[in-house]
């Protein structure tokens, strides 16, 4: 009868640790994915201003993985806020939203229009990287 229990509790165990597994890997899969095929960047004059042939069209996988994760993994910051006109907008999917990156400042700031009272501030190496991005595709643009 002890042996009997002893398996049931070990079946048992190995049921819920690979449900486990599991629900880990596919949270992991959603959390990591990037789904969109390009992001489209604007440098910027004013709110709803777009300078002239500041268009970019990436289609390079890492590139728009950075920009996705800078997105999915910024953390919104509590009260509403009255800020400067952005230096650069993008496009990401079907949504749209503004970027404030400089050397300045270690971290970066993204904002979800419509909702122009709330913003989301993006970690230091993911800045960096979005500012390298940026800087480099800017720079080769350049005459």
């Amino acid at each position: 009868m002890k042996s009997l229990i002893k398996r049931v509790n070990l079946r048992f165990i190995l049921v819920v640790l690979c449900m486990i597994l599991v629900i880990t890997a596919v949270t992991i899969y959603f959390l990591f994915r990037v789904t969109e095929s390009q992001v489209i960047v604007h440098k910027l004059i004013d709110f709803q201003e777009v300078m002239p042939n500041s268009e970019l069209v990436i289609k390079d996988k890492e590139t728009i993985k950075q920009f996705t994760y800078a997105v999915r993994f910024a953390d919104k910051q509590p009260g509403e806020v009255d800020i400067s006109a952005p230096p650069y907008q993008f496009t990401l999917g079907d949504k749209q939203y503004y970027l404030w990156v400089s050397e300045q400042f270690g971290l970066g700031t993204l904002m979800k229009p419509p909702n122009t009272a709330t913003i989301y501030t993006i970690d230091e190496s993911r800045t960096r990287r979005l500012l390298d991005i940026l800087n480099n595709a800017y720079s080769i643009r350049l005459p």
